[in-house]
């Protein structure tokens, strides 16, 4: 089992204003209008369901919305390029999760924020599974902070996935994890708990000086076979380096891994790119390179 010790630093895994500098990277929302009040399914490019019934809606206070066009905006988040540059984790109370899929999801009408009564939510997979999976809904430490998860009310029926089944309306027959109790907009997350039994070892990434620093620079570890994805942000001014800040620093021995490091500093762009096994006592000099944000971009794409 990974351990659940959490660090002796406390810290916050994003600075105020990292989301506005990395803001360019993210994924560009899919829009899509449906009439409130009526049974109404919509898919989004990648695949991912969603079922609005006819009381799914309502405004902020309470009140259901049984009539007139809400404007809905989805960015879908399922490959390890998207993870990093739409600013998302897989962990939840300093434990590692493994992801079937996540999105973003708003929803306006006249130009005031709609919330959500109950809606469906399907995760498009690629192949059958019995993996159970549960609903997590997104917790920002603050509006700047990557995003980590909290879990759903798994007790409430529709809130649980034994395993994908099929989706014959679409005539492909897609595998989905589906939900029919999700409760909340904004992210949500298709996950179950990452266990393993290997070594663990800690993990150091060395950047070349201080000019790349925690006001400025983004660095992911990710396991692309466990669809995790952890951020590293633990910075040492003194070493001109970052750790982990969750798990007590540690991650297993001898898996498959995707290192990015990202930094916008006054947007001059920089990006530096590792795989390989993770080993014992980890520590990797991060080469940084100049690049264009539109090449970032198409590399974070290429993942």
């Amino acid at each position: 089992m990974l351990s659940c010790k959490r660090a002796n630093t406390s810290i916050t895994p994003g600075n105020p204003s990292l989301n506005q500098l990395f803001s360019a990277l993210r994924s560009t929302p899919q829009t899509f209008s449906v009439t409130a009040g009526r049974d109404t399914i919509i898919y989004g490019a990648n695949g991912t369901m969603l079922h609005f019934y006819v009381n799914s809606f309502k405004d902020d206070s309470g009140n259901t919305i049984t009539s007139g066009i809400i404007n809905i905006q989805l960015v879908e988040i399922y490959k390890i390029g998207d993870f990093i540059a739409n600013r998302t984790s897989t962990i939840t109370n300093d434990s590692f999760l493994t992801s079937g899929g996540e999105i973003n999801i708003a929803a306006q009408a006249n130009g005031q924020t709609v919330f959500a009564n109950k809606y469906g939510l399907g995760f498009k997979q690629s192949a059958a599974s019995s993996q159970q999976m549960q609903l997590y809904y997104g917790n920002n430490n603050n509006t700047d902070s990557i995003t980590t998860w909290i879990q759903g009310n798994n007790t409430t029926p529709g809130t649980t996935a034994s395993g994908t089944y099929i989706d014959s309306s679409r005539g492909n027959h897609d595998y989905n994890y589906f939900f029919d109790s999700c409760t909340s907009f904004s992210t949500v997350n298709c996950d179950y708990f990452w266990n393993s039994s290997s070594q663990l070892t800690d993990i150091k990434v060395v950047v070349p000086n201080t000019n790349y620093n925690n006001s400025n620079t983004e660095i992911s570890l990710v396991f692309p076979m466990q669809k995790v994805s952890i951020p590293v942000a633990l910075y040492n001014s003194a070493t001109n380096s970052f750790s982990l800040a969750y798990h007590g620093n540690q991650i297993p021995v001898g898996l498959n891994y995707e290192l990015v490091v990202i930094t916008n500093n006054n947007e001059n762009w920089y990006y530096y790119e590792q795989s390989g096994l993770t080993t014992s006592g980890m520590t990797i000099n991060a080469a940084m390179a100049s690049e264009t944000k539109n090449d970032i971009i198409s590399r974070l794409q290429g993942l």
